[in-house]
């Protein structure tokens, strides 16, 4: 038997750092924002696609510190109307997220290390069931989906820490509560 738990905490998330967001990512996501409600998953994808890398040339220093704890979410961006949110996780080897599926819209971005994606999708008992797996390098990104019929788990396996951006469609004061949604086994 299946239960749903409302979230997975990493380790801290840390509130927006004045400067941390290129405004010509912002300027496309606020763009992307503005397609009907269907498209703007996949015009977010883009936009990061786009204009994500920028960001690591201001992230802030405790981005590439991480922590011991576990990964940390540092939010980079808070749209003044709540559309989304843009956040940088930090990743020291051996941190991995809990399988989850999302209540909103995502996507990411590699911008430092690599990352390791499992994919899984929800078999007819209500379990996640693997489906593949992705190395994810510098400059891969993956998104513009929701749900809980697809789900995920990141990871970072070896060597220097790593950083992705994450731009969820969620206003900041519920990106730590409202973003990832676990299935766990009873």
């Amino acid at each position: 038997m299946s239960v749903v738990v409302d979230h997975s905490r990493p380790s801290q998330t840390t509130p927006a750092s004045a400067g941390a967001c290129p405004a010509t990512l912002v300027m496309a996501l606020e763009s992307a924002c503005r397609a009907p409600a269907a498209e703007v998953p996949t015009a977010a994808a883009h936009a990061l696609a786009e204009h994500g890398d920028a960001v690591r040339a201001v992230l802030p220093d405790a981005v590439w510190r991480g922590s011991a704890c576990g990964y940390g979410r540092h939010v980079l961006h808070a749209d003044p109307g709540g559309r989304f949110t843009v956040v940088a996780l930090s990743w020291l080897p051996g941190q991995a997220t809990p399988i989850h599926g999302h209540y909103t819209w995502c996507t990411w971005r590699v911008v430092a290390g690599e990352l390791h994606e499992e994919r899984f999708r929800l078999d007819a008992s209500g379990r996640w069931a693997h489906h593949e797996s992705v190395a994810r390098g510098v400059g891969s990104s993956s998104g513009g989906h929701a749900g809980m019929d697809a789900g995920h788990r990141l990871q970072h396996a070896v060597g220097h820490p790593a950083v992705s951006i994450h731009v969820y469609g969620i206003d900041s004061e519920r990106v730590a509560t409202h973003v990832n949604r676990l299935v766990a086994e009873r």
